[in-house]
Parts: structure tokens; C-alpha cells; sequence
């Protein structure tokens, strides 16, 4: 039950505005509701008082973010808010003892913090922008919309920069019209300092504009990297492209995509409007001059869309083979000892070579376009300031302009040649760009594992039974479902051995029952919640999974099996003792801060078998979900294995494995389940179990 007191000055500290008296009524009352939970009782409290927008935010005090502070935990039986304390540790207070404390190290990762969000436009808006079916595009430009006002910031400087150049041009006219002539010394002075006095403006402007547009695109690379790896964490497991060269090309395109909308193609796409004013202004001086230099303009822009066109097949093909030639590295890395032992480095190679040639062949035709689009242009534009020249001459003949007026002209017309000269290459640049959006938009609507995150569920008890109904799964482009489970009830105390041949389907069954993978039919269900409605947090606080080949990342040993959790040194020690794991860095100076290379290189499997189960000890999960635990130990780390699971695993803990060994499916099991092609075909006591009709 919440403290009144507690909620109304929580409330004020995180600036709701409200009154004692409607605290005090909307705690009574959703204390009377003794069948909510925690989060939905807070959110009930902030609906009474009219907080629109409200939602609950919960994770453990150690992997809090900043905004999350203050909040709320449950500790010692009462209800206490959290601030955060000094040297990075947390402290509370307690308002039904009148004190306050800090919470021990240890106590951190257990400790569930939960506090009131309250949506602004701004903040639902963001919140629009994390849908999985976002575009790129749009994702940019929600940024933009949220803060236009550098927009108008940079276009006001450039409208006065461009100006700038058209009161330059108009200098020099004046100069070779009045002062040379007249040799007008005081006239060229005031000219000149009123110039100099231009181009000190001109130059703070420009140097203004780039830190507005320098700022705005780091902005918008942030957040764009953001929005794409926090998909890549939330996306669904199995949904993902299965081919690791692909999945990073689609990643890495983000670069190419963050450097098109730099600085430059914003400068460019700004200044290109002006070229038109330009084109007035010289019309304006020039008369017929202007009429050269637009059909440069016509011309340039036509190449550039044509060139366009005509790079779209190459770069398709470009992007498609270097998706190829990225998975073939990666499998040549991970896989680099089984090349070598299987003397296999001939068909890699040649596979490598082949690769490579496609990848030239379309990066040259690519660059073949490029290159005679943009000197095309260039020539064009060389072109253009001759025939400007020769038309500025005639009209100088004729009377109808002076010298300073074709200066001028020509001055300005240097402002036209050179952002549509850019624009042609921008404009093929592009092209590349598009695929590059294309490959990030289609890795986008890969669905996220939990959609709606605010209205998911975070119980208060940890669950005691599992159960699966009408379960079907298959993966991306299979055919047939690699599991089929009609109905599947674990209960507390529950120690389920899983066996069967390889590919019936045990290992896909424990990530279903982990909630990493989501069924394609049916629901798991954990104590009645559907696991895909719970938070993702109470789940993988509750549920351990250990796989196969647990991965391994760069780091010390101690940031592996912690993985980011703050104050375990203790339960490290505790759990390395258990399980004996010193001689994995026993021969090392730093002990159990000893380097790990990426992908835990430099170890055996089974160490990387024992830092992964140490990850699961040191959890200390309500449901544990083993593959193949032993397989890659030797008979005495087996029986260590044994007596720590044995040791930790509480009576009332649901513990499923699967294995290959019977003797350890013998011992440690209650119920064996035989699995085949993805079905149960034998679920009974292990006691009911004859080793002759286990092994298959």
C-alpha cells in the first residue's frame, strides 16, 4: 500500500501539480484495491488526479536511466522514494520512518525502481517515430518538425549571405563604372569599407549557419543510430535476416544515409532556390546574359536526372554483391580455424575473388556514370561563362550595358555554376543513397517483440507455472513448423529433462518458453499472463536462459558474467567459487578481470559454457531454461555442474534442460519429455522412464 505523504511529495518533486487533499483520496482509493498491482495501482493514482498521458516506467535501480530519478521501490516492506546518491550509489526515503539511507551495492539489481512518466506532445510525438513501420525518411523529418526553428535560423542567414553576394557583385560594377573612369579615390575607399563590412557579416553568418547545420545534423546521426539499434534490440529474434551479411549491411547503411544529409547537401539544397535569384539579378544587369546561364541551369539539371536513371541498375547490383562479399568475410572470420584444418581456403578464396570482380565491375560503371555526368556538367558550365562573355561583349558594343555590368554578371554567374554543379552530383549521390534507405526501411519492419511497452504488465510475485497452449512455430521461409505443442503445463517445483534427436525441436522449444522467440500461433503463458504481455525486465529477471554456445563479448571476464550490472562483486565471488571457475584465470595477473576478446576468443567451449551458466547463477532466476548444460565439460566439471544446480535451484523453481547424457536427464530430472520433429511423444515420471526407451 502506498504512503500519501510519500506519493503527493513524489508528485511535486516531479512537477505535477497537485493538491494534498486529491493525493490523499486517489491513494485511499487505489489502496482499496487490493487485486492491482503495484504500476497499475500508481497508474490508477495519476489517471484520478487528471495526469493525462501517464505511464509507468520500471527496471532495477542500477539500469535506471537519468529521468527515472526520483522514483519509487519496494524495500523492507514499505514504500520508499530513490534519488540517486553519491559516488554513483543510490540512496532512500522513507516517509513512514522519517529517515533516509543508502541502498547497498548488492541491492541494486534487485531492487525494482518504478515512476511516473508524463507524455508531452513532444514526447508522443518521439514515441510515433519508434513504430516499426517508419521510414528513414520520415524518422528525419519528425526530427526536423520537433525543432524547425533552425530551419528559419538558416534560411534568414543564408537569404542575407546570398545578399551578401549580390551586393559584391554590385561593387564591382560600380567600381569599373564610376571609379575607374573618374580614378574616384574617396568614392573606392567608402566602397570598400562598406565591402569590408559585407564580408565581416558574410563571414559571421557563415560560420553561424555551419554550427546551426553541423549541430542539427549530429543531432539527427544521433538519434537516427539510436532509433536503429534500439529496433535491432527489440526486433523479434527470429524475424531478423538470417544471414549476418546481410543484417550488417542493412545496420552499416545508416552511414552512408547520415553522411548525404551533412552540412553540404543542406547547403546546397538551400542555395539552390537563390540560383533563380540570381539568375533575376543577372537579368536584371545583363539583360540576355541571364538566358546563357539558365540554359546551363536546364542543361545541368537534365544530365544529372538522366545520369540519375542510368546508375540505378549498377548501384542495385553494387549494393547487392557487397551484401555478399560482407558475408563472406564474416563466415571467413568465425570460421577461419575450420577453413584452415579443412584445407578449404581455395573455395573461399575463389568465392572471394568472384565477389570482388562483380563489386568492381559495378562500383566502375557506377563511377564511369558519375564521372562523365559531373565533367559533363563542368564543361558545360566552362562553357556557359565563354559564350556569357561573348553575348556580355556584343551587348558592351551595342551600347546596352557598361563593363561593370558584365563583371557583375559574371561574378553572379559564378553563383549559379556552382550549386547546380553540385546538384548534379548530389543527384547521383543520391541514387546510391535511395538503396541505402531502401535496405534500412526493410530492416524497420522487422516487428518489434513488444509493441505497446506501456501498457505491459510487471507482477508483483515471481511465477510459478508455465504453461504452453496450441503453440506453433516455424522460422522465417520454412515450410514446415519446427514445433507443434498442444498443451504443455509446468508447475513450481517442476525439474523437466528434454530429450530427443537433433532437430526435434528441444532448443527451439526453451526460446520460446525464454519469450526470445514468439510463437506463430498459440500462447505461453506464465501464471495465466501471456509472457508477450509481460515487461521485458520482470521477464529476464525471472527467466534465465542459457544457450547452446553462449556468447562471449569483448570485455573482461567479470563484465561478461555481470553483462552490466553494477554492485554483483560479491554474488560474482560467490557464484565463481560455486562453480569453481578460477582456473579459467587463474594463470592470468588481472584474475577475474582478465581480458576477454571479442567473441570470447582465447577460451574453450567449455569455459564459455561455464561463464554462461555462471550469468544464470547469478541471476538467481524463478525459471531456469538449460541447453545442453554439460556438453562441452568433462566428467568432473559435470559433477560440479550438478551440485551447483542441485544447491541454487529452490524447491519451488521451475527448472527445464535439455540433454543428450541420460544419467544426468536421470538425476536431475522429475518429468522427461521426449521430443520429435517438434512434438511431444512422451511426457512421464522419470522414475516411469526405462533407459533402453529413452535413447533413440
Amino acid at each position: 500500500m502506498f504512503n500519501a505523504e510519500l506519493i503527493k511529495d513524489y508528485l511535486i518533486t516531479v512537477g505535477a501539480d497537485v493538491s494534498s487533499a486529491a493525493v490523499e483520496e486517489s491513494v485511499a482509493e487505489g489502496n482499496k484495491l487490493s487485486t492491482l498491482t503495484p504500476s497499475e495501482r500508481l497508474k490508477l493514482i495519476g489517471e484520478r488526479l487528471d495526469l493525462r498521458n501517464v505511464t509507468i516506467g520500471q527496471t532495477s535501480v542500477d539500469r535506471a536511466p537519468e529521468h527515472a530519478f526520483p522514483g519509487l521501490a519496494f524495500m523492507d516492506l514499505r514504500w520508499v522514494m530513490v534519488m540517486p546518491g553519491a559516488d554513483g550509489g543510490f540512496r532512500a526515503r522513507c516517509y513512514e520512518t522519517s529517515s533516509e539511507f543508502d541502498i547497498p551495492a548488492e541491492k541494486h539489481p534487485v531492487t525494482v525502481l518504478m515512476w511516473l512518466k508524463f507524455d508531452t506532445k513532444e514526447e508522443l510525438a518521439e514515441q510515433s517515430v519508434a513504430n516499426p513501420v517508419t521510414g528513414v525518411k520520415t524518422v528525419i523529418a519528425d526530427i526536423i518538425k520537433k525543432n524547425p526553428k533552425w530551419i528559419a535560423n538558416v534560411c534568414i542567414a543564408t537569404l542575407l549571405v546570398n545578399v551578401f553576394a549580390v551586393i559584391t557583385s554590385l561593387f564591382a560594377m560600380q567600381v569599373y563604372d564610376r571609379v575607374v573612369p573618374t580614378l574616384a579615390m574617396s568614392t573606392l575607399y567608402s566602397l570598400v569599407t562598406g565591402v569590408f563590412i559585407i564580408y565581416a557579416l558574410d563571414f559571421t553568418l557563415k560560420n553561424a549557419r555551419s554550427r546551426i547545420l553541423d549541430h542539427n545534423a549530429s543531432a539527427i546521426d544521433k538519434h537516427l543510430a539510436s532509433y536503429v539499434f534500439d529496433h535491432l534490440l527489440n526486433a523479434e529474434i527470429d524475424k531478423l535476416p538470417r544471414q549476418l551479411g546481410t543484417l550488417t549491411a542493412q545496420l552499416t547503411s545508416v552511414d552512408s544515409i547520415r553522411q548525404f544529409f551533412t552540412s553540404s547537401i543542406v547547403f546546397t539544397l538551400i542555395d539552390m532556390p537563390f540560383a533563380i535569384l540570381f539568375l533575376g539579378v543577372i537579368y536584371l544587369i545583363g539583360g540576355p546574359i541571364a538566358a546563357v546561364y539558365l540554359a546551363f541551369l536546364i542543361f545541368s539539371l537534365a544530365i544529372g536526372f538522366i545520369a540519375q536513371r542510368a546508375s540505378a541498375k549498377a548501384n542495385k547490383e553494387l549494393m547487392s554483391r557487397s551484401n555478399e562479399k560482407m558475408g563472406i568475410l564474416v563466415d571467413t572470420i568465425k570460421g577461419t580455424e575450420t577453413i584452415r584444418s579443412t584445407a578449404a581456403g581455395g573455395k573461399f578464396a575463389r568465392d572471394w575473388q568472384d565477389v570482388c570482380m562483380d563489386v568492381s565491375r559495378s562500383s566502375l560503371a557506377q563511377k564511369k556514370i558519375n564521372t562523365f555526368a559531373t565533367t559533363f556538367s563542368a564543361s558545360l558550365g566552362q562553357v556557359s561563362y565563354a559564350i556569357a562573355i561573348v553575348v556580355g561583349v556584343s551587348l558592351i558594343g551595342e551600347g546596352d550595358i557598361t563593363m561593370g555590368a558584365m563583371i557583375a554578371c559574371s561574378i553572379l554567374g559564378g553563383r549559379v555554376l556552382g550549386p547546380v554543379g553540385q546538384a548534379v552530383g548530389y543527384l547521383i549521390q543520391y541514387e546510391g543513397v535511395r538503396q541505402s534507405i531502401s535496405l534500412v526501411d526493410e530492416f524497420l519492419k522487422v516487428p518489434k517483440a513488444r509493441e505497446n511497452r506501456s501498457n505491459l504488465i510487471f507482477p508483483p510475485a515471481k511465477p510459478r507455472a508455465i504453461s504452453l497452449e496450441g503453440i506453433e512455430f516455424a522460422y522465417q521461409g520454412a515450410k514446415i513448423n519446427q514445433v507443434e505443442i498442444e498443451h504443455l503445463q509446468l508447475m513450481a517445483g517442476d525439474r523437466i529433462a528434454l530429450l530427443g534427436g537433433i532437430g526435434s525441436g528441444k532448443s527451439t522449444l526453451l526460446k520460446i518458453m525464454a519469450g526470445l522467440i514468439k510463437p506463430t500461433s498459440g500462447r505461453v503463458r506464465a501464471d495465466g499472463v501471456d509472457l508477450w504481455e509481460l515487461d521485458p525486465f520482470f521477464v529476464a529477471k525471472n527467466v534465465s536462459y542459457l544457450p547452446q554456445s553462449p556468447d562471449l563479448f569483448k570485455g573482461t571476464l567479470k563484465d561478461n558474467i555481470s553483462l552490466g550490472s553494477a554492485g554483483l562483486d560479491s554474488r560474482i565471488a560467490d557464484v565463481a567459487n560455486l562453480l569453481q571457475l578460477e582456473p579459467i584465470y587463474a594463470h592470468n595477473d588481472k584474475g577475474i578481470d582478465m581480458e576477454i576478446a571479442e567473441g570470447g576468443t582465447g577460451l574453450s567451449g567449455g569455459q564459455r559454457q561455464m561463464v554462461g551458466l555462471a550469468r544464470v547463477f547469478i541471476n538467481a532466476p524463478t525459471v531456469w531454461l538449460l541447453d545442453e548444460p554439460t556438453a562441452s565439460l568433462d566428467s568432473n566439471t559435470q559433477a560440479t555442474v550438478v551440485s551447483a544446480i542441485q544447491s541454487r535451484v529452490k524447491p519451488k523453481d521451475i527448472l527445464v534442460f535439455a540433454t543428450h547424457n541420460l544419467k544426468f536427464a536421470r538425476d536431475m530430472s522429475t518429468r522427461i519429455i521426449v521430443m520429435d520433429k517438434g512434438k511431444i511423444q512422451r511426457d512421464v515420471p522419470t522414475e516411469n522412464v526405462e533407459v533402453r526407451r529413452v535413447e533413440r
